[in-house]
């Protein structure tokens, strides 16, 4: 070869390799970067959103629950709307303390649902579950009473189920009240698709994450639970971008299809049909049984959203969810559930009348944008089970009267 052509090859090699240092060059520069901007906006997040007033640092994801509150967190939830306290007793619900075996002499409810029931935007002492213990207390007697709030976000009569066998009848109750929320329907849907069930069908657990259990194992898993745990900037795109980007992808979900759009039932465009209510149906029906074996009384409440109660209720969450402004829409869901409840043995509570008419003299009872109930809200649910819990004690203590005289 001669020297012209290995000066030439000598050239190309020069330049490749000036090409690939400026190519290094430049993924180096533009990692760096992105590391800069990444670690100034996790920054940012931690000034203007710090971990302990969102809402996701009291809770976790569990392998039979899906997802349930940390024992013991404390600290608060603070959104536009409202600022409360959060504390997450050892029993990981949030209530005070209580011991898991009921004391002598001591009349127990436990008070399933999701963040109606929780206290979704109101300190714990203002959710109802406090307020009827504290009206219980005024009974006179050696009775006393306790109503334990085992309410979590997003849970439904699938979730409860399972938290009653695992946990919920380790402590004693006498009464359990489900409070059930129309969601509950679609929840009962999408956590089917993930749960466990034993060879009859019975549910077992629900895997957290909406992934199958054992999908992302080993590092992959590892490395998201680290992200979780320790990036907020990463629970910040997952919390709160995330959903709104997932609600713009689904703006033609909202249909009526009770598969795919949570509040199906409320508009126009639904159809009702029993195999819509059939998962629900089946899980509320394991949840009487059980009691029902065991000698304890469930009671089922249904209750209203803002657009069916007043026509000014709800007026952000209306525009944001495509429903009509002004207009109080129908509670025949509601009815039709204390039908078919009452059909099926169980006490059903509806709540829907009691919200109507207090809201002739008190406004707002929903929060404008997040939809939960405000205090005045929680105050109607605690006056509603009191006249019923009252009335069924009374008719109780005189019934062992009249055995016992």
């Amino acid at each position: 070869m001669s020297d012209l052509q290995n000066g030439g090859n000598g050239a190309v090699g020069r330049k490749s390799g000036t090409k690939l240092r400026e190519l290094g060059k430049g993924i180096l520069l533009t990692t760096v970067s992105i590391v800069v901007c990444l670690g100034l906006l996790e920054v940012v997040v931690r000034l203007v959103e710090p971990k302990e007033v969102m809402r996701y640092f009291y809770s976790q994801d569990d392998d039979i629950l899906h997802h349930k509150f940390k024992p013991n967190a404390s600290g608060r939830y603070k959104t536009n709307e409202f600022d409360t306290d959060y504390n997450i007793n050892s029993l990981g619900l949030r209530d005070k303390e209580y011991s898991v075996r009921k004391p002598d002499n001591t009349f127990r409810i436990l008070m399933l649902g999701d963040s109606y029931t929780e206290g979704d935007g109101v300190h714990s002492h203002e959710t109802f579950s406090k307020l009827l213990e504290d009206q219980l207390q005024t009974r006179t007697g050696p009775m006393k009473y306790e109503v334990i709030n085992a309410g979590v976000g997003s849970y439904s009569p699938l979730l409860e189920y399972i938290y009653l066998k695992h946990y919920g009848l380790q402590l004693e109750p006498d009464l359990v009240i489900l409070n059930f929320d129309l969601s509950d329907v679609y929840d009962d849907y999408v956590y089917t698709k993930t749960a466990r069930f034993d060879e009859n069908g019975i549910p077992l657990g629900v895997s957290p994450s909406g992934e199958p259990e054992g999908l992302l194992t080993g590092p992959f898993a590892a490395i998201k639970d680290w992200f979780k745990h320790n990036v907020r900037l990463y629970n910040f795109i997952r919390i709160r971008i995330t959903p709104q980007l997932e609600m713009a992808k689904r703006q033609g979900d909202f249909n009526g299809d009770i598969f795919r759009d949570k509040y199906a039932m409320l508009r126009e465009t639904y159809v009702d049909s029993s195999k819509n209510w059939e998962l629900t149906h089946k899980y509320l029906l394991l949840i009487r049984d059980e009691l029902r074996r065991r000698g304890i009384d469930f009671w089922m409440t249904v209750y209203p959203y803002g657009l069916q109660v007043h026509p000014n209720e709800w007026k952000s969450g209306r525009e944001y969810w495509q429903f009509r402004q002004d207009t109080v829409y129908s509670t025949w869901p509601q009815d039709q559930l204390e039908q078919w409840a009452t059909g099926n043995g169980i006490k059903a509570i509806n709540m829907c009348s009691d919200f109507r008419e207090r809201s002739k003299t008190v406004f707002p009872l929903f929060l404008d944008n997040n939809g939960h109930w405000v205090a005045a809200g929680h105050q109607i649910v605690a006056e509603v089970l009191y006249r019923n819990v009252e009335q069924f004690l009374s008719e109780r203590e005189v019934s062992a009267a009249t055995q016992f005289p």
